[in-house]
């Protein structure tokens, strides 16, 4: 994000949440790893939750940024035309209802598909729920 278009607390944000997405990332494959023993799964759990925690934390300091003086994250030329607050979110609760399945026995593509599906649900919701920023 650029320095002078965005709030500054914005572009801190932005440059903490790739630190933040990696440590996530570390920590969920390290967590599922143990929980089910699976690489794969864990590897694929791990780097949706990465990337929910990478969208999330800019859209959050955005939202808390006065009115007046906000900026959507949509008109950075680099972010998409998408609501990045729902889409952190719901690849985060992808994550979590992915392994809830495979825990239950399910195998590596179910628990994926209905990740997807739930976290699909999700994203609407909170698209709906959260404000813009």
């Amino acid at each position: 994000m650029s320095e002078g278009s965005f709030h500054e607390s914005v572009v801190a944000a932005d440059r903490w949440s790739k630190v933040l997405a990696l440590v996530v990332a570390i920590g969920v494959f390290l967590a599922v790893r143990e929980l089910v023993g699976d690489v794969q799964f864990s590897s694929i759990v791990a780097a949706t939750a990465g990337i929910g925690a990478r969208l999330y934390v800019p859209y959050h300091a955005s939202v808390r940024v006065p009115e007046p003086e906000r900026r959507p994250l949509s008109e950075h030329p680099t972010a998409g035309n998408y609501h990045h607050g729902a889409a952190g979110l719901a690849l985060i609760a992808t994550s979590v209802v992915a392994v809830g399945v495979f825990e239950f026995g399910h195998g590596v593509v179910t628990a994926v598909g209905v990740g997807v599906i739930c976290g699909s649900g999700a994203y609407l919701l909170c698209a709906s729920a959260l404000p813009t920023a």
